[in-house]
């Protein structure tokens, strides 16, 4: 994101050519005469420098007159902007003097363009210190200048030195947004260009692709309603560009065709409006979407050589680097030799240049050239080369959904590494030509470091806790600011807000989220190591197996190998591999399944089947005879499925009559909570259903009889009678356990309640209520509580969830979607369910769809029953399970409720031993015969009926 030339952005148009110079300074003096301390009589002076033939007597004439008049700074600022034409090193002491001029005056405006400038000018000479303090000055005078204009340039400048020079994306894109609100709409057209290219460039960079694209098309239609064709340029390769990002995260079937043209036309469009840095970009997109034809690659390297001639003459070793890297690639299976001098050379001066996206950008190249040209071992270093570039721009991040949104960004890259390690070892079929075990054991790595690495570093360095922690002022600066934005969210909740007051809330409601995030500790690096394969697997027991999915593409857009998609089957017994379905082909048929699930007709029988052929029966088929137990690792569309669902054949039994079932986000995550000491003995439960917010109409309580519903419609959700017969009903079993329940139904089932008890002794948490999820915008997610205080809006949020202090306790989340949300490649899915690992939760049991109040009630009771008996969570949840297939409940009913976290936890004393029976304790404990017996019964029901019937047991029928 350059900014150097801000000052000059709303610069009127070239004059003519075929003017004559001597007139054009004429007609300046006179100007300059008439008005000789406005802005625009200087920059007249400018006008005439544009072109070359009359850059020098324009110079001359500036500063002649810059020297006669030092009390017109404007002179002396338009002086540097001229010597900035053509040797910006000249323009630092004019843009100096002049700053220091309007300071004097107390001119902000004069003072803030002339302190832009020269910032630029110390940046690109490395001097970071300097720019560093002049940012602050900038900063200073706008604030104190109270002029929107300025206060939006000292944004994007502070903008800038968050995300060119520090690479903090996350705080360039809040202060961006924040431009945003002051450049629009009563900005100038040149201040909205500057914020929206800003704002557009540090959204790609973060990985925020669609918000980039829709910038993006905003700024291509003020460029052509302003005639800006350089802009134009510009935007057309940007979309281009940023079509090409999205298609290697969606490959789509003739997209490099489609790429192309789009490729084409940007640099039609740069060669038309002149701009040289842009044509070099345009010329190195279009040599790497060009196929492997002889034509096309006569045309690739004339395109090339074209791009490092004009990086050599614009001096701009970015250019450069990136040309070289695309070239290398290019040539890797038809020149190996010279492939391996550009990529050496590529990485050589992305070490010089210093900026760390193009040096894992290099790095990526030279790891696809060495696979191409070197030996396997030498390549699949080079390969982890890279990954170790994409975590260090991770790091350089100040918050953890920053660190996120920027790793997710390079997951492909994972797929890919991964997929070339295990092809190695012979898994496709090939081969090998590195030790299977070695392949395994490298590609287990590999799969590990890609994870949920937000959740991990935040759990291993404690910092759930992290309102605990941190400087106390900003400690209690962010208190304050979550204090007024729970005022705004209880201002938005009220049915009868005027639209345009919702509106108005809702952009302080955006500002104060900003701030929020702002103020927040930076997180801590925990993970310093992760779970090994040999770890798990001597720390997994013998009737268990860790599944775990790596869901990539076979072939990237330009056809070369992506690595695939595998399962790694992990027992004691070892681990072995199995080829699956790539994503492509994955993505529908996962979502076709849940389309047929929610018919509620048993008509998904085929698509489970299917699914279960592709993913899973290999791998089951080979586990060791006793294993009881899976712990499912998602990736990708499998986060969405409901693995309790599927089946070997369209009229067998589901997969939870065979085992217990778990989901995890990494072996490294199982590892730590299995790791985690045993629950102190005794401890109590709270249990919270039914919240009464007083403010449901007629209309939303008839609309209660499902656990849906938006966060716009938070304050309308209707009365849930069956959650709260369900709290009663769990607080029953719970007494006749060591565990002590504590109810709270109603109005005393408030998020005030449950900020202020005592939760360290808590072993499980119990929340029946709504749960509002919102997609877009994760963190505003929340679980519907009763408020229980002025100060509180009853809307539980993941931020304030992750403050809870969970000592290791079980929580079940009686809620819709409570284990759904957004997808953040590598990271999983942005649940309120991972909301609460994050306040120390073990085990959380959650759903993937919406549940109907009385199923829910119905199933939740049940696990309770056999939860009370002291087994552990997925063995009391799949007991529950069989018991609705039993009673002939639709797979809606059942499938979507799941543990997460660790199976194993036994969260739950008996006050007596109890006896082990095979329809109460599933098939985890060890007695004989007792897990076959249990799955033959509900395999006799399931053939008696054919399929599962459609009637739904209501609590208490």
């Amino acid at each position: 994101m350059a900014l150097s030339g801000l000052a000059l952005a709303s610069t009127p148009s070239v004059p003519d050519a075929g003017g004559e110079v001597a007139s054009a300074l004429a007609a300046c003096e006179a100007r300059l005469a008439e008005r000789p301390d406005e802005q625009e009589s200087a920059m007249c002076f400018y006008r005439s420098a544009q072109l070359p033939a009359g850059r020098e007597a324009s110079l001359r004439r500036l500063a002649a007159l810059a020297e006669k008049h030092p009390e017109r700074p404007w002179l002396t600022l338009v002086l540097g902007n001229v010597e900035h034409l053509s040797e910006p090193a000249k323009a630092e002491d004019s843009y100096r003097r002049a700053a220091r001029a309007f300071r004097r005056l107390q001119d902000a405006e004069g003072e803030v363009l002339a302190a832009i400038n020269l910032r630029g000018i110390l940046l690109k000479s490395g001097r970071l210190d300097e720019a560093r303090e002049w940012t602050r000055r900038i900063n200073e005078v706008a604030q104190a200048s109270d002029d929107p204009e300025l206060k939006t340039r000292a944004l994007i400048v502070e903008a800038s030195e968050r995300s060119d020079v520090e690479h903090d994306l996350g705080r360039a894109f809040r202060l961006l947004k924040r431009a945003e609100m002051l450049a629009f709409p009563d900005g100038s057209d040149g201040l909205k260009k500057q914020t929206l290219s800003a704002l557009a460039t540090v959204a790609a960079n973060l990985g925020r692709l669609d918000e980039s694209v829709d910038v993006y098309h905003r700024l291509a239609e003020l460029a052509r309603r302003t005639r800006d064709a350089p802009l134009e340029a510009r935007v057309r390769y940007a979309l281009a560009n940023l079509a090409l990002q999205r298609n290697e995260r969606q490959p789509e079937p003739g997209g490099r065709a489609r790429l192309l043209a789009l490729a084409r036309e940007a640099l039609a469009a740069a060669e038309h409006a002149g701009r040289k840095p842009l044509e070099a970009s345009s010329l190195r997109l279009v040599a790497e979407l060009l196929g492997d034809s002889p034509e096309e690659q006569k045309e690739a390297d004339q395109y090339l050589r074209r791009c490092l001639a004009l990086a050599e003459e614009l001096k701009r070793p970015e250019r450069r680097i990136a040309c070289l890297w695309t070239r290398a690639e290019r040539l890797a299976g038809s020149d190996p030799v010279a492939a391996n001098r550009d990529s050496d050379e590529a990485l050589l001066l992305a070490l010089e240049h210093g900026n760390p996206v193009y040096l894992a950008l290099a790095l990526r190249g030279r790891g696809t050239v060495a696979f191409r040209t070197r030996p396997l071992a030498e390549a699949l270093h080079h390969a982890e080369n890279s990954l170790d570039a994409a975590e260090a721009l991770r790091e350089l991040q100040h918050d953890a959904s920053s660190q996120a949104e920027v790793f997710a960004g390079w997951v492909s890259d994972y797929h890919r590494l991964a997929g070339w390690t295990l092809e190695a070892g012979g898994a496709a079929g090939k081969a090998p030509s590195l030790p299977p075990r070695e392949a395994h054991e490298r590609a287990f790595k590999v799969s590990e470091r890609l994870r949920a690495r937000t959740l991990l570093d935040a759990l291993v360095a404690s910092q759930a806790l992290s309102a605990a922690t941190g400087e106390p002022g900003r400690h209690a600066a962010r208190s304050e600011v979550q204090r007024r934005l729970t005022a705004v969210q209880r201002r938005l909740l009220e049915p009868g807000l005027a639209a345009t007051e919702r509106a108005a809330a809702l952009r302080e409601l955006q500002e104060l989220e900003r701030s929020e995030r702002d103020l927040r500790p930076a997180p801590r690096h925990g993970a310093t190591e992760f779970a090994s394969l040999e770890a798990v697997e001597r720390g997994l027991a013998p009737d268990e197996a860790l599944l775990a999915f790596l869901v990539g593409f076979d072939r990237d857009v330009h056809g070369v190998p992506a690595g695939g998609a595998w399962l790694l089957a992990v027992t004691r017994e070892g681990t072995r591999v199995h080829r699956i379905p790539e994503r492509s082909r994955l993505t529908p048929a996962v979502a076709l399944f849940s389309g047929l699930i929610e018919r509620r007709d048993g008509s998904e029988a085929g698509a489970a089947a299917a699914l279960h052929a592709q993913l899973l029966a290999p791998a089951l088929a080979a586990l060791p005879p006793g294993v009881r137990r899976l712990l499912l690792v998602p990736d990708g569309p499998l986060h969405d499925l409901p693995f309790a669902a599927l089946r070997e054949r369209p009229d067998g039994p589901p997969l939870v009559a065979r085992y217990e079932l778990a989901l995890v986000p990494s072996a490294s995550l199982w590892r730590y909570w299995r790791e985690q000491p045993p629950l102190a003995p005794g401890g109590g439960a709270l249990l919270l259903a039914d919240p009464d917010r007083g403010s449901g109409t007629t209309m939303a309580r008839a609309r209660g009889a499902e656990r849906a519903g938006v966060f716009a419609e938070a304050a309308q959700l209707g009365a849930l009678p069956e959650a709260r017969r369900e709290g009663h009903e769990v607080e029953e079993v719970l007494q006749g356990t060591k565990v002590v329940p504590r109810l709270l139904v109603g109005a005393a089932a408030s998020e005030r309640a449950l900020k202020t008890a005592h939760l360290d002794g808590v072993r499980v948490l119990h929340l029946a209520a709504h749960a509002v999820v919102d997609a877009e915008a994760p963190e505003r997610s929340a679980l519907v509580l009763a408020p229980g205080a002025q100060e509180e809006d009853g809307i539980l949020q993941p931020r304030e969830i992750a403050e809870l202090r969970l000592g290791g306790a079980l929580v079940v989340l009686s809620s819709c979607r409570s284990a759904s949300g957004a997808v953040l490649p590598g990271e999983g899915v942005l649940s309120l369910a991972r909301a609460f690992f994050e306040a120390g939760a073990r085990a959380v049991v959650a759903s993937l769809w919406p549940l109907r109040d009385d199923e829910a009630a119905w199933l939740v009771a049940r696990f309770y029953r056999h939860l009370a008996r002291g087994v552990g969570t997925s063995a009391a949840l799949r007991a529950a399970q069989l018991e609705a297939i039993e009673d002939g409940q639709p797979a809606s009913a059942w499938a979507g409720l799941a543990v997460l976290g660790d199976a194993s936890l036994v969260a739950v004393e008996p006050r007596e031993p109890a006896e082990v029976h095979a329809a109460l304790t599933g098939p985890h404990l060890s007695l004989g015969g007792v897990a076959a017996l249990s799955a033959l019964v509900v395999a006799l029901i399931w053939l008696r009926r054919g399929r599962p019937g459609v009637r739904a047991r209501r609590h208490g029928e």
